[in-house]
């Protein structure tokens, strides 16, 4: 499907309304035929958004795509982040690139997960604030468009951009 000329995939074109509770070489297996079967065409960006941690489908897709980069969006919780400081430290470890951080679903001006991140070394990219008109505009592209949320995302998309087009 293309929307608003952007591309999109998802499992659910393969499962439909039918749960699918995937584990270990499923997971695996759902993964890579996602990516072989799909017809990306020329793409300046794929963006892939995985399960919190690191699991098989991280391990997969680091072990299967080339020139692949990590954006890490957290929320405003220290406990969650406690995950993201352990998916950091593996990244870090098989040298992958970090983007940065994002904080999504943020609700108050604390400031607890922008100070940690920037204790891990990673660059920290913004907030997402916690946008209640996005469940009213879900299946209408251009009232979603109009949300908090979606604004604010376009502007961390275009600080991203902006960094790839000085650092290719």
């Amino acid at each position: 499907p293309n929307v608003h000329n952007l591309e999109y995939m998802s499992l659910i074109y393969f499962v439909g309304d039918n749960p699918a509770p995937l584990r270990g070489a499923d997971v695996s297996n759902a993964l890579i035929e996602l990516l072989t079967i799909t017809k990306w065409g020329m793409l300046d960006f794929l963006v892939m958004d995985m399960p919190p941690g690191i699991g098989d489908a991280i391990l997969d897709l680091i072990r299967l795509v080339k020139r692949l980069e990590f954006l890490i969006v957290t929320t405003p919780s220290l406990l969650a982040f406690e995950t993201v400081k352990k998916q950091v430290s593996l990244l870090c470890e098989l040298k992958m690139p970090l983007i940065g951080l994002v904080e999504n679903m943020k609700l108050d001006r604390a400031t607890g997960i922008a100070v940690e991140t920037e204790e891990l070394g990673i660059k920290y990219l913004g907030t997402i604030p916690f946008d209640p008109e996005v469940e009213e505009a879900i299946g209408n592209t251009s009232k979603l468009l109009d949300t908090a949320f979606a604004q604010k995302i376009q502007k961390i998309a275009e600080v991203i951009i902006l960094s790839k087009m000085r650092d290719p």
